[in-house]
């Protein structure tokens, strides 16, 4: 190769290196419920059960369902990718299906936030609605959805546990 398009291509990588930098420092932890939305709904005595009937209706069951909340070109759905898909494999292990769930801004179910999961237990009572995870990259160490796989038994009483405070990457729907 000529010393030209090597110049050319150190360019070329130089530009697409600081692009990436640049982009990925306008990053920033985000708020998962931003304007309070799902808090405030989450406060009904009856939004457990309302939520788990939306899912029924929507995807004709809701006994052992993982349901992941996505929505198109989220970029922090790609930084998550390794986890969601550890959470998807952790639920099939112990026995639930998994569903996905595509949402446009004001969706029906509030979510106001991607990456965003629910658990449904075998009983059919939700048990956890929230992000998969807090801080930046949403790995699989910062996990908090896994509890509610690991521990499938109904001893919550109070009701879901819905997390809406977490700080990390998210992409907000509205």
């Amino acid at each position: 190769m000529s010393s030209k398009l090597h110049w050319v291509l150190l360019a070329v990588w130089s530009i697409i290196l600081t692009s990436s930098v640049l982009y990925l420092s306008t990053l920033k932890a985000k708020l998962f419920d931003v304007n309070g939305l799902l808090l405030s709904n989450a406060m009904d005595t009856e939004f457990d059960h309302r939520f788990t009937s939306l899912i029924e209706e929507t995807l004709g069951t809701r006994n052992g369902a993982v349901v992941h909340f996505t929505m198109d070109n989220c970029f922090c759905e790609y930084v998550a990718e390794s986890h969601v898909m550890s959470v998807k494999n952790l639920a099939s292990e112990h026995g639930f299906k998994n569903h996905v769930i595509t949402l446009k801004s004001n969706n029906r179910f509030n979510i106001p936030s991607v990456p965003a999961v629910a658990v449904i237990n075998q009983n059919g009572k939700l048990s956890y609605l929230g992000p998969y995870a807090t801080g930046m990259f949403c790995s699989e160490g910062e996990g908090i959805v896994e509890q509610y796989i690991n521990d499938n038994t109904e001893h919550n009483e109070l009701g879901a546990t819905i997390l809406t405070d977490a700080q990390g990457c998210y992409c907000n729907l509205g």
